[in-house]
C-alpha cells in the first residue's frame, strides 16, 4: 500500500499557554514536523524541527528550550505568528464526523399527509 501524505502549514492562535499546549498535543499525535515563528512582515524568527520518532512522546522535556523560545518571542514581540507544519494523511479525512440523519416533520407536512381529497388530474377510472 502506498503511503500518501502531504504537509500543510497551520497557524496556531491563542494565549501563550494555549499555543504551547497545542504544539505539545501535535507532538504527542506525531504529525507535527516543525514549528515556525514569524513576525508580521513574514520574516522567520524561529524555526525548529519537531520529529521525535516512536519514543518521542516520553521525551517532551527535550523540547523545553523550544517552548521557552516560543514563549519569549510571543510575550515580548506582540506581532508574531506561530505556524506548525504537519503531515496530513490523504486516506483519512480530518473533518470526517459520524452523524445520524433524522427526518423532522413540521405541521404543514402532517397536514399534507392527512389530506383525504383526491388530487388526480384527468378522468377517474
Amino acid at each position: 500500500m502506498e503511503k500518501t501524505e502531504k504537509t500543510i502549514l497551520e497557524e496556531i492562535q491563542g494565549t501563550v499557554q494555549e499555543i504551547i499546549s497545542q504544539i505539545k498535543e501535535l507532538i504527542r499525535k506525531g504529525d507535527a514536523k516543525r514549528v515556525i515563528v514569524k513576525n508580521r512582515k513574514g520574516n522567520v524568527l524561529l524555526e525548529s524541527r519537531l520529529t521525535l520518532g516512536v519514543a518521542g512522546a516520553a521525551v517532551l522535556a527535550i523540547y523545553a528550550p523550544i517552548f521557552t523560545a516560543i514563549t519569549t518571542l510571543v510575550l515580548y514581540v506582540s506581532d508574531v505568528r506561530v505556524f506548525v507544519e504537519k503531515e496530513i494523511n490523504e486516506s483519512s479525512d480530518e473533518y470526517e464526523i459520524d452523524a445520524e440523519v433524522i427526518d423532522i416533520q413540521d405541521d404543514e407536512d402532517e397536514k399534507k399527509n392527512d389530506d383525504p381529497t383526491d388530487k388526480t388530474v384527468g378522468k377517474k377510472p
